[in-house]
């Protein structure tokens, strides 16, 4: 699997990502706040989506990203939304 050796987004209404593989790929931050599946946005138990995606502003900006140990990303954006955990693998995987 493929790592991310750079990840450029913070302040920005996009996610850089950078593979191990001289692979590069972009994600629009409010695509990325769209697929998020933590608890608040997608039922736990059904897989059921939660949330509305035309409820997710246009002009998202990323606002604190972090790594989650080696297998995630971390991404707070600018509507508050900060409990989804992103793996790289399917970040990679669905790349753009």
């Amino acid at each position: 699997m493929p790592m991310p050796i750079e990840i450029v987004g913070l302040g920005k209404p996009e996610v850089r990502f950078v593979w191990d593989d001289d692979v590069e790929d972009v994600w629009s931050a409010r695509d990325l706040r769209v697929r998020c599946v933590c608890a608040v946005c997608q039922n736990e138990f059904t897989g059921e989506r939660i949330l509305d995606p035309d409820t997710v502003p246009d002009d998202l900006t990323v606002t604190h990203m972090a790594l989650v140990g080696n297998y995630g990303l971390s991404i707070h954006f600018s509507d508050g939304h900060s409990t989804g955990i992103y793996r790289l693998t399917a970040l990679y995987q669905d790349r753009r």
